[in-house]
């Protein structure tokens, strides 16, 4: 019969085998997602038009109210003309992707989604609008 030692050194290596295990599995999940993201569907693309809509319905309240704005851009890359939409109460979002007309971003597509990276840094997660802009 085995010892208690011994018993403790083989839980203690099936444990520590255990592991490395996780650890080996989980960094090759995080590189498969972090080469996906980084190659699928990213594209230069130039900003058309932005045009800022408010979406605050008023009405007499005697509570200060958050103004939330919809933003329709267009971007034109690869030969294609997509239209986005995006609504925000926040203000330098609204100014980093007015500033950004004419200007060259980066992009992401999926699905009904779009990713936008302003020169700045920021990043806007639009939906993609097929109506038109």
């Amino acid at each position: 019969m085995a010892s208690c030692k011994e018993l403790r050194q083989g839980i203690l290596f099936v444990a520590l085998l255990a592991g490395v295990f996780v650890a080996v599995t989980s960094n090759s999940y995080v590189l498969a997602a972090t080469s996906a993201l980084s190659g699928d569907g990213q594209q230069v693309a130039k900003v058309l038009s932005v045009r800022k809509v408010l979406r605050t319905p008023y009405f007499a309240s005697r509570y200060p109210q958050i103004h939330y704005y919809t933003l329709y851009f267009a971007v034109r890359g690869a030969d294609q003309t997509y239209c986005g939409e995006y609504e925000t109460p926040v203000l330098d979002e609204i100014d980093d992707l007015l500033s950004a007309k004419n200007k060259e971003v980066e992009i992401v597509l999926d699905h009904k989604n779009l990713t936008l990276t302003t020169p700045t840094g920021r990043k806007i997660k639009a939906y993609l609008v097929t109506n038109g802009c």
